[in-house]
């Protein structure tokens, strides 16, 4: 006895195909949310970088004199370093690298939190106080301890 095999059927190849769509479609929240996180962790961990860049260049004596002159107790943004060439922001950029860090999550902030800028880094240098923030595209503290909207997926930021 011969059997013909002539493949599968119509209804076969539909089951399949919407047995695939269903797990797509259950899988690509998970992803996405996996992919928006990995964003923000980057953005907190170079804003982890320039932090440490900031206080490198501050350890420098002439370094610290440029930044007590133009950058103490006010916010600068990061492209700003980039901009100008001293002694403080050459060792930034050193530190940091040669061209200015991006923002990687700012699509995915913006969906959580109300007014996200769109910008850069930015940081604050209190050489009195010896403390340096940086916040995330104007609106989000990063450094020292990232804001709560930014780590935690249940929580709605307004600014």
């Amino acid at each position: 006895m011969k059997k013909m095999n002539k493949g599968f059927s119509m209804v076969e190849l539909i089951i399949v195909i919407a047995i695939m769509a269903i797990l797509a479609g259950a899988l690509a929240p998970a992803l996405i949310r996996y992919i928006n996180k990995s964003r923000i962790s980057t953005d907190i961990q170079t804003a982890n970088t320039i932090a440490k860049a900031v206080q490198t260049a501050l350890a420098n004596e002439k370094g610290y004199d440029v930044a007590d002159t133009t950058y103490n107790c006010k916010w600068t943004n990061v492209a700003a370093f980039y901009a100008t060439s001293d002694s403080f922001t050459e060792s930034f950029k050193t530190t940091v690298g040669a061209n200015a860090p991006e923002i990687k999550s700012i699509k995915c902030i913006s969906k959580r939190a109300a007014k996200t800028t769109r910008g850069d880094f930015g940081v604050w240098i209190d050489l009195q106080a010896n403390e340096v923030e940086v916040k995330l595209g104007g609106n989000h503290i990063v450094y020292p301890v990232a804001d709560e909207c930014l780590t935690n997926e249940e929580v709605n930021c307004v600014r």
